[in-house]
């Protein structure tokens, strides 16, 4: 009987470990080629926007490359929302800026709340570096 009893609890555990990864990355979207990942994104990033080259893209940055698009472009990032809401949600540490160069870096850790949704990945791209092809 304690055998019987033991096979269940494994079972479910495992089901809870595929329900986790299946619920905490919401980044699992249909593959859509017009959609670029985050991966892509990053690389871009870094490219374009971290102008001191830390490997981090810091309120500053963010504030620099938001003013710089014209008028209509900034109505769009109404989508991404304030470079204060973007904040909160892509820097995990909160040490005032959004690191991409490594595993521990705040995008390898934001995946459920920065750019998470293939919308606001294009909007991300087409507004700051459309022509990238990183």
């Amino acid at each position: 009987m304690e055998e019987e009893a033991s096979e269940p609890v494994a079972q479910e555990d495992d089901d809870d470990d595929e329900e986790d990864s299946a619920t905490t990355t919401p980044t699992n979207e249909p593959d859509d080629p017009k959609c670029p990942d985050r991966d892509h994104l990053i690389r871009c990033a870094a490219k374009y926007l971290d102008q001191n080259g830390n490997g981090m893209l810091d309120r500053n940055e963010l504030d620099d490359a938001v003013a710089s698009l014209p008028w209509y472009a900034r109505g769009l990032l109404n989508i991404l929302g304030s470079v204060d809401k973007m904040m909160k949600k892509c820097d995990v540490d909160g040490d005032g800026a959004i690191g991409f160069g490594s595993a521990e870096a705040d995008m390898e850790n934001n995946k459920e709340t920065c750019l998470a949704t293939c919308f606001k990945r294009r909007a991300f791209k087409g507004a700051f570096f459309p022509e990238c092809d990183l």
